[in-house]
Parts: C-alpha cells; structure tokens; sequence
C-alpha cells in the first residue's frame, strides 16, 4: 500500500485476523492512583505526590495524596516516581475499519484516533463495532474521501457537480460520519458548494486543500483542519503565482520539488497575515510531520531498517519497499537532497505557525509506510518538540488540542474530575524529555487498567499475527 504526500492516496488496511489483546484488562469500579506525579495537560505545571481517583470510566478526584479519600475495596495502584498524562490521540490515520492495529494503538498509550477515510455507513460500523468485545480505543470517523469527477484513487467518492457535492455531504451526515473529507482534486464550485452543504448541516469538513482552492480560501470556508501542510506552504511563499503554473510532469515528485523552492521562498510578510486568518477563523493544521519524514529518508537503509516492521503484516511490509513506488522509484540522488531540505524547512513552518497562535493537533498518516500505529504518535510529538512546541505544548496537541478540535474538551484531553479516564502512566517524565512519552507502565481505557504485562501481551500477539 503506497500513498504519498502531494496528492496523498490513502488506503485501507489489509484484513488479517483480529488481534487477541490477551489479559483481561483489570476492571474494578473504583481505581487509585497515588503518589503520582500528575501532568494534566491543562498546561498547568506538574503536579507531584498526587492520587487520582477513579470510579468506573471517570475520574473522581485529583487531590494531593495526603489529603485524598480512597474509597473502601478500590484498586490501588502505586504511581510514586512515575508520571500520570492523559490518553493519547493520533489525529491522522487510516485503517481502523478492521481490528487489527487496535492492540498497537493501545500499547502505545493511544486511546483514540481520527481515522481519515471512514466507512460507507458510520452507523453501522459502529453497531458491529459494539459486539467486538475487546479493548479499542475510541475512533472520530471522517467520511469516505470525496474527491472530484477523476478521483486520486477509484476507490474514493468521485463527484462531478455541486448538487452531487451537496448530495454526498447529506449522504454522510445522515450515515453518522464525525466530519466530511475533502481531498485534493475537487473543483473549486463542487469545494465551495460541499463547504456551504456542510455548513448548513453542521458537520464540519477536513482534508485536503484542493489544488483549485488556496489555503486562505478553504480557511475562510470553514474547513475544520488542513492536512500535510498543502496548500500553506504554496501560500507563504513570495513566488506563489510563478509556482502554481509549473506542470508536475513527473507526478509527486515534481510537486515536492515545487513545495520545497515554495519553502525556500517563504516570505514572512505573505505568512503571516494567513497565518492570523487561520487563528480567526479557528482552522487547524495536522502537520503529519511523520509522513513528511518519511518522505525525505526512504532512500536511507538505515531509516528502513526499523525493529517495529515486525509488527506490520507482511504484505505492508513488502509495499514500504521504495523499489516498488510507482512516484519514488523514479527519484534521484538530487530528488533526495531536496526533499531532506523540504522536511527541514517544514519543521520551520509549523513552528511558526505555533508561534501565530495557529491550532495544532498531532497525526502520523499512518499506514503510510513507515508511519506504525501507535508507536508513530510518539515520533510525532517528538517532530513537534523539534519544529519549536514545548513538551507540554507537543502532548497538548495529541490531548488537551484534539479535544477540543472535536468539540470533546468538556470529556477528555485533561486529568480533571468528571473527565473519561483514559490515561497512561509512565516511568519517566515526559516534560523534561518528549521521548519519555514512550516509557509506558500501565494504559487505563475508560477506567479499566491495562499494566505492563497486558500491553507487552497486545504486542507479542500483533508480532505474531503479523508474521503470518
């Protein structure tokens, strides 16, 4: 399965068998977690000696632990020189239809994912969904991608005029889709009518920023989030207009080529008036800067030569091979060079749009090759730290941001009373080094605690499935 960043095709994961998470997570209708050192995600500093309680799937309280009441036959859990941050999100992937990365994900510490190519009937699937019996982290559905009358991909929605724009938008609201996917061949009256459509039913839309349609334009129409960083980094630059007409002869190689001379041309005084259109108009960026490495180092043996492939079916496996890319395999050595300096100067980017103020939310594409669910989130926030967020900053845009970009800050995101409990505990700080994401202890999923010993179960089993 190939996909890629420019015109970015997407697709589904493969069916192999369903995961067996193993244990039984440990389910107790109240749970004590004390002497922990809470990182709550509000921004507010760390928090230490503290016990979070919970009952069933809420927190209770957050108290410091000498003065906290522990319910009679609670579970306690020891959490002294360990960390406490909220359940993490991935706000980009594809592929959760089917079961199989579920056990990955919750591994990692990710409780929940924005998959963006979601199924016919969202209804449906959710129904189905309910009779899975196993630990799952929460998924926020897109609609299936619509794209314009000769779609990226056959297996995308093609739509060739505004009413059937309008039409696919009242189709997937109906089926319970979380939100409408644009992507990047739509025509600029089919856009605008499926962004009115979507405005009139209040669903909002994301995706791709079209290649008829510039970044301040879909912001101004409402699009929710920007995916990739296409379209803004056409826009900050100075040679915009002389970029546009450029003809991509060789495909996606041509268009990173083009995005990387439109980065090398950024120009302050064009950025930054988008950029504070984006914080008026509430529009996100996903920056997906996991992809966007991928994409400057698949040439690299040392890159791919990554111990978490043994966790990926073997058919994804054999796709990743960039010999098999119909766009990569055609690149050279200076293709290369210039996308290294792409990636670069993206980090640059969605630095500075942080700094404007402009929304951020983590995502990885996964499965694009090389991005792995679960454990790509964490390269992520790492790539974010990197691009200019704090460590506080970078875990807020996989928690207390994604939150509040689906409307669900009132739920989740923070390690405050009333709030899901989904949560995971980690050996060492995360806000002294992001990279400590990683040292996962325990994962509670809605109030149900996931130790060690179950997580390494889920990843035992998914090397296993994977290698048949």
């Amino acid at each position: 399965m190939w996909t890629f960043l420019a015109l970015l095709c997407l697709l589904g994961a493969p069916f192999i068998a369903p995961i067996q998470p193993g244990p039984a997570p440990v389910r107790s209708h109240s749970l004590a977690i004390q002497h922990v050192t809470v990182i709550d995600a509000t921004g507010k500093p760390a928090q230490p000696d503290m016990t979070v309680v919970l009952d069933r799937d809420r927190i209770e309280a957050v108290t410091p632990s000498k003065k906290a009441t522990i319910p009679k036959n609670a579970q306690i859990l020891d959490g002294s020189g360990k960390f406490l941050i909220p359940g993490l999100w991935d706000m980009h992937v594809h592929g959760t239809e089917t079961p199989w990365s579920y056990g990955l994900y919750l591994a990692n510490g990710v409780v929940g994912v924005r998959d963006m190519w979601g199924p016919e009937d969202a209804n449906a699937w959710r129904a189905k969904q309910a009779t899975y019996g196993k630990p799952a982290p929460s998924i926020y559905f897109a609609s299936p991608i619509i794209d314009g009358p000769r779609p990226v991909m056959k297996d995308m929605i093609a739509v060739a005029s505004e009413a059937q724009g309008r039409e696919v938008v009242d189709r997937y609201k109906d089926h319970g889709s979380d939100f409408i996917k644009v992507y990047s061949l739509l025509p600029r009256d089919i856009y605008f009518a499926i962004a009115d459509e979507a405005h009139k039913r209040g669903i909002p839309f994301a995706g791709h920023v079209p290649a008829a349609v510039t970044a301040a334009e879909a912001s101004d129409a409402g699009q929710r989030s920007m995916e990739h960083l296409m379209g803004v980094e056409l826009a900050c630059s100075n040679q915009e207009k002389t970029l546009r007409g450029e003809i991509p002869r060789r495909g996606l190689l041509d268009l990173m080529r083009r995005d990387e001379r439109a980065l090398e041309s950024y120009d302050d005084a064009k950025a930054q008036p988008l950029f504070a259109r984006f914080v008026k108009n509430g529009t996100w960026q996903c920056p997906t800067l996991t992809i966007e490495r991928m994409n400057a180092f698949l040439d690299d043996p040392q890159f791919r030569s990554d111990d978490r492939l043994k966790y990926m079916p073997k058919s994804e496996r054999e796709d990743w091979d960039p010999a098999q890319s119909p766009w990569f395999k055609a690149a050279t050595p200076e293709d290369w060079a210039a996308f290294r300096i792409k990636f670069q100067e993206d980090l640059k980017l969605v630095g500075r749009m942080h700094r404007a103020g402009v929304g951020i939310i983590a995502g990885t594409d996964v499965l694009n090759p090389y991005c792995f669910p679960g454990f790509s989130l964490h390269d992520e926030l790492a790539l974010l730290v990197e691009a200019g967020l704090s460590p506080m900053e970078a875990l807020q845009a996989s928690t207390k941001e994604a939150a509040r970009f689906m409307g669900q800050l009132d739920q989740r995101g923070t390690i405050e009373p009333g709030k899901i409990a989904d949560l995971v505990l980690l050996d060492h700080d995360p806000l002294a080094d992001i990279h400590n994401s990683r040292s996962i202890r325990a994962v509670v999923l809605g109030g149900r605690l996931m130790p060690r010993a179950t997580l390494d179960t889920m990843l035992t089993q998914a090397e296993s499935s994977a290698s048949k």
